[in-house]
């Protein structure tokens, strides 16, 4: 290791001017021989190796900048601090390595914590510490610190937790190197700071026995500025070593944790956060999994029989009969104590084999751990570990069997919170899942909605667990649930949407509230949580199947219409055919009809392939014709009206076109200006779809453009051009705001337009079947021989409920029948 010379450095300071510019202030030495202090600090503007070398070779300007920085100035402080203790040699982070040299680098990150540890004393630098605020006594558990008081940032930082543990002395120092207190006097409020140990903080790691979960739950709360550092800032407390490889993030702490399985058996490595919602690699994606470790404990072979023995009591495994005894409960079943003694007497045999080295290859993380069963499920399993938060307990992960391994997963411990284990733990060896590419088991859903702004419903929030931007991830080997809550305050209305897997089956789902009379929103996630959670297999299996015929015909969507209790509103959500490869969910608010009391089943809507993205779903109610626009085949039918137009709607219950409106128009009136660009239509280049004319066609074929007909009614037309409504959300909301008086019409979303059209057969040639009074308009009129007619889901409205007309004729029928009942007034004697 490079040490700065302590002496070297200060009269270099001191005799700036005068000092011999090739005097040496560092030299390499052995750590293990030599007698040095270390410092211990928060970066900030540091001087590096190259500067701290060749300061004297500097213009005086640039040598006096360095002069001037904290950086500078915290080396000079700290060589005072060493001369007056007595040390010669001092060795700082910033300006003892070489960063130039990646080796260098690399053989100073493993061997840090040893560095630190060989120090004869540490200096520990709190440059955001003003006078003497450190607590002088320990604070309760529970009250930990005052308010008031901050936590310096070199208890938060991940490199400064291996300088706190390793070094035998350590001197704390305020921002004007002011003596705080030394590690052993402060031991007891260190640990209430940091969740250490006292007796670690006095005498280090070899003080009391230590868990693998517990010494990562003090680096949960820490940050670095790499993502690396997570990992390779902890490898000293592990005593394991790696190479660097800056650049390949997350992955550094996947490594970290499979060289410690390596050289140890301490299953509590398995042990973290056990909420985490998340399925895949057995492995913590960050040392943060682990915050709720402090207490773990490694349980040794000779108390894990009977910590079993005390697991399956106290849970009742196997279903056994039981007296309880004050709070002891005794078995009164003979088969349960026979089944008992055979499985402690197997545990026993293999004790030794359950707490060896783990062995580490690509089909997973071999282990031999006792599993149980979880209900309604032949995949998923409860592992119990050799570990215990305390007590008599021990920790249990759930798994998830894919293939020849086993996943992590923690969502299948929300089974267990209405049913109870009653299965025998049986010991396996398993392949746990390592790789980090286990996570591809899970789904990315696209969220879209957007549009229920409209009627000023927005989204408060997800539960259980959040998501950023418009995605949101499930898993598909797993029960997995998500469920995404939609208010609008002002009116006091919401709804929760719940994305669900089950067994394997995507699922979704709407709860609706009453009239909404608490503000926290998340009560209401909570209980449709809970009610969708219960009832997740009855909604998986109320999901709509593919139809082979249907997948053939277009990308079908499902739509489920749920009413609002009291409201004028219902809740729509709009879902593709996952088994498509359709990730993508559309939440939806329209004004409801009235006609319903209760959400509705999956009703399918096609969403017809015709090339050109449309503004929303709409199914194209109609096509004869193929063309290209843009390249992109398009179908497209035969125009009923020579002057119809883009925008028109109207009626198309017998297959003709009958136009009520234009959609244009009818924004006037609702006072939206139509005129921006976000309404101009799109202008397509039309082409042939296929090659149809004759090769001795004497006509310009650059001109002209055949629309091919299945019936061989083809049609030729002369400079054709496309024109479609926008695909944006301005149009959308145009739809949306006419939605309540257009309901059930159709929509002309794309025309053809040309100078002149004929009919023609396979070979190009003209047809005489054709009228030609409609083939050559008047000289500089325009001709639209072809449309795309759709039909709009937003326009889309619900049938009256059945059910609920089929209550009212039945509640009409005996409210007239007890009126017949009644005696006539005129057989009582009574005069009209």
């Amino acid at each position: 290791m490079k040490l700065l010379d302590v002496t070297a450095v200060l009269d270099r300071e001191m005799h700036i001017e005068q000092t011999n510019p090739k005097r040496e202030v560092l030299k390499e030495l052995d750590d293990k021989g030599t007698r040095y202090a270390i410092l211990s600090h928060r970066w900030g503007a540091e001087v590096g190796y190259e500067e701290m070398t060749g300061l004297m070779k500097m213009e005086k300007g640039e040598r006096e900048e360095v002069r001037q920085r904290t950086g500078y100035q915290k080396i000079i402080k700290s060589c005072e601090q060493a001369r007056k203790d007595g040390h010669e040699w001092l060795w700082v982070d910033t300006c003892c390595i070489d960063k130039r040299s990646s080796s260098e680098l690399s053989e100073a990150i493993n061997s840090m914590y040893r560095w630190y540890q060989n120090a004869q004393v540490c200096y520990a630098y709190l440059s955001d510490v003003d006078e003497l605020p450190l607590p002088t006594q320990s604070f309760a558990p529970r009250l930990r610190m005052p308010v008031s008081w901050q936590k310096p940032e070199w208890f938060m930082r991940g490199w400064t937790l291996q300088e706190l543990i390793a070094p035998r002395e350590l001197k704390f120092f305020n921002k004007d190197w002011a003596p705080i207190g030394n590690k052993r006097h402060l031991a007891a409020v260190l640990q209430d700071i940091t969740g250490i140990p006292r007796e670690v903080l006095r005498d280090g790691l070899g003080a009391k026995p230590l868990s693998v979960a517990q010494i990562m739950s003090w680096a949960a709360g820490r940050k670095t500025q790499r993502v690396e550092d997570r990992a390779y800032s902890l490898m000293g407390l592990f005593g394991v070593n790696m190479p660097m490889l800056y650049g390949e993030g997350e992955k550094a702490f996947q490594r970290l944790q499979l060289e410690i399985i390596r050289t140890s058996s301490d299953q509590s490595i398995f042990a973290w956060n056990p909420w985490k919602l998340r399925t895949g690699s057995v492995l913590a994606d960050d040392p943060s999994d682990f915050g709720g470790c402090g207490r773990t404990e490694k349980v040794e072979p000779d108390e894990f029989v009977g910590r079993l023995m005390k697991y399956i009591e106290w849970n009742k495994l196997g279903n056994p009969w039981f007296i309880t005894r004050g709070q002891r409960k005794i078995s009164t079943n003979p088969a349960h104590w026979c089944r008992l003694a055979w499985l402690k007497k197997h545990a026993r045999s293999v004790s030794q084999q359950h707490h060896v080295s783990f062995s580490v290859s690509n089909a997973g993380i071999q282990v031999y751990l006792p599993v149980i069963p979880l209900p309604d499920s032949r995949n998923h399993f409860r592992a119990i570990l050799a570990c215990s938060h305390g007590g008599f307990s021990l920790n249990t992960i759930d798994l998830v069997f894919s293939g020849s391994r086993y996943l992590r997963t923690s969502a299948a411990s929300l089974i267990l919170e209405s049913r109870i284990l009653k299965t025998y733990p049986e010991f396996k060896t398993l392949y746990l899942t390592h790789h980090q590419d286990a996570n591809q088991t899970h789904r990315e859903f696209t969220l879209d909605d957007k549009h229920a702004s409209y009627h000023y419903f927005t989204c408060r929030g997800t539960y259980p667990r959040e998501f950023t931007g418009n995605t949101v991830s499930l898993s598909f080997l797993i029960d997995d649930l998500v469920v995404i809550v939609y208010a609008n305050d002002d009116a006091g209305f919401r709804f929760a949407v719940g994305l669900g897997y089950y067994h394997g089956q995507g699922w979704v789902h709407v709860v609706r509230d009453k009239p909404a009379t608490q503000e926290d929103w998340t009560l209401f996630a909570r209980e449709a949580y809970r009610r969708m959670w219960d009832a997740r297999m009855e909604h998986a299996r109320r999901m709509p199947k593919q139809d082979p015929i249907d997948r053939r015909r277009g990308n079908d969507h499902f739509i489920k219409h749920a009413h609002l209790p009291q409201s004028i509103w219902a809740a729509k959500v709009v879902w593709g055919r996952w088994e498509a490869g359709n990730f993508k969910i559309m939440v939806d608010v329209e004004q409801c009809p009235g006609c319903c009391d209760g959400p509705h089943g999956w009703a399918m809507t096609l969403n017809h392939y015709h090339g050109l993205q449309t503004p929303g779903l709409m199914h194209v109610a109609s096509h004869s014709y193929s063309l290209r626009l843009d390249g992109w085949k398009v179908e497209i039918d035969e125009s009923f009206d020579q002057r119809i137009a883009l925008g028109d709607y109207g009626d198309y219950s017998d297959g003709t076109f009958m136009r009520v409106g234009n959609i244009f128009e009818d924004a006037g009136i609702l006072s939206i200006d139509t005129m921006g660009s976000t309404y101009c239509p799109v202008v397509s280049h039309v082409s042939s779809f296929l090659s149809l004319m004759s090769r001795h066609h004497t006509e310009n074929l650059d001109d002209l453009a055949v629309a091919y007909h299945s019936g061989r009614k083809h049609l030729a037309l002369h400079q054709p051009k496309g024109f479609s409504l926008p695909a944006n959300d301005h149009l959308v909301r145009l739809l949306k705001a006419l939605a309540t008086r257009l309901a059930d019409k159709h929509l002309v979303i794309t025309v053809v337009q040309c100078s002149e059209f004929y009919g023609v057969d396979d070979n190009g040639e003209r047809r005489d079947s054709v009228d030609d009074s409609n083939n050559h308009p008047a000289e500089g009129d325009i001709s639209t021989p072809l449309c795309t007619i759709a039909s709009p889901q937003v326009w889309r409205r619900e049938m009256p409920c059945v059910q609920r007309r089929e209550q009212f004729k039945s509640i009409r029928e005996h409210f007239y029948a007890l009126v017949n009942t009644v005696p006539s007034l005129l057989t009582l004697g009574f005069s009209i």
